[in-house]
């Protein structure tokens, strides 16, 4: 079983790169499914068939899966959804609002991704390709495992033996809708599944993120945060897929040229595959499929392009050190300097951009230096 996760920022080409890694892996035996959890759906456009909110043969081995919010929630949240809007009933709220109210934040995201952990568990498909949500969302969503494992483990054994006891007087003097038992139930794996996902999506053997980028300046700049935070979470990202690169005689080629220099840089050493800009739509099964060929060649897309960590920060007492991979590093080469959220290193003519997480925003750069196996340690205080 594999899953990759395809994210960068809105309309940098996520759909159709995950629709056509679905269509050329079909082509090589493997049963796919392709999950569209953005909730801009154009996963249906680009395959030019009707994608529905359970998967849908497309052709032969290759499915298709367009998340539908309010049948997911129903699916995942029912019980909890039907106490809420009771609740919210018994406030006065009418029942077209309380329908409306009871979708509480984040429920959309968690629905759309427990369907992947629903797959996985039924074991229908070799491989499972999500075209996600913008880096912006898919960030959000990285912090609820914490949060799960929070009121799992703190909150709601506490709720729920306090609940047994004051239920039967609490009923006798107010007519306010309590959680019963199945209400805990649900809560509590709900809770479970988002966290056995998590598992999955830090899985290196199953799991790989793949980012895709534009060479445009604002598009890096996410990419870059999105790159460091995957990481700072412990999912692997294996590949970053660089779209809309211009061909080399063309004059936009001389404006993109330095952001693909900044992109194989920043990067590096994860590796970088180039996707030319198409003049003409690909849509359809077998446009997708020869994409798939021309993007992986004789590589199998399912294939784990990297495993190793390109950075990692340990902290000392009140020092922190930043440990970043390098292709090449000379020490006397090499300088280094913070600019913002930007950590700059200039090695030679080419400059890598590294994205620093908040807690080393505010911290001083004490010293840098290059260790074996082209490690760069740079230590912030």
């Amino acid at each position: 079983m594999r899953i990759i996760l395809f994210t960068g920022k809105g309309g940098v080409g996520k759909t159709t790169l995950s629709a056509a890694t679905g269509a050329y892996l079909s082509e090589l035996g493997r049963k796919v499914l392709v999950v569209s959890v953005d909730p801009a759906h154009s996963l249906s456009d680009v395959l030019e068939e009707d994608a529905g909110p359970e998967p849908v043969k497309i052709f032969r081995n290759f499915y298709a899966q367009e998340i539908d919010v309010y049948y997911s929630i129903e699916k995942f949240w029912g019980v909890l959804k039907e106490y809420l809007k009771s609740l919210l009933r018994w406030q006065g709220i009418d029942e077209i609002l309380a329908e409306e109210m009871s979708v509480l934040p984040g429920m959309e995201e968690v629905s759309a991704f427990l369907w992947i952990n629903s797959h996985v568990e039924k074991g229908e498909f070799d491989v499972i390709i999500v075209d996600s949500a913008p880096t912006g969302e898919t960030l959000r969503f990285l912090s609820l495992p914490d949060a799960a494992s929070w009121w799992v483990t703190k909150i709601l054994p506490l709720q729920r033996k306090l609940m047994k006891f004051i239920r039967p007087a609490a009923k006798m003097v107010s007519s306010m809708p309590l959680p019963e038992e199945q209400t805990y139930d649900a809560l509590e794996d709900l809770f479970r599944q988002v966290y056995n996902l998590y598992y999955l999506l830090q899985n290196p053997e199953v799991s790989s993120v793949r980012l895709v980028v534009n060479p445009e300046k604002m598009v890096i700049k996410e990419t870059e945060k999105a790159f460091t935070y995957l990481h700072l979470f412990g999912f692997p990202v294996d590949a970053v897929f660089l779209n809309k690169v211009a061909p080399e005689d063309s004059p936009f080629y001389e404006v993109q040229k330095k952001y693909i220099e900044r992109i194989k840089t920043s990067f590096e050493p994860t590796p970088v595959f180039v996707v030319p800009q198409f003049y003409e739509e690909v849509l359809g099964y077998e446009k997708l499929k020869e994409l798939g060929k021309l993007l992986y060649k004789e590589e199998a897309p399912d294939k784990i392009f990297y495993t190793d960590k390109p950075f990692e920060i340990v902290e000392n007492e009140k020092t922190y050190v930043l440990r970043l991979t390098l292709k090449e590093a000379s020490e006397d080469k090499i300088e280094v300097y913070q600019k913002g959220e930007d950590l700059i290193l200039k090695i030679g003519n080419l400059k890598k951009h590294f994205f620093l997480p908040r807690v080393l925003l505010n911290k001083e750069i004490t010293g840098a230096v290059v260790k074996e196996g082209n490690l760069l340690e740079i230590t912030f205080k």
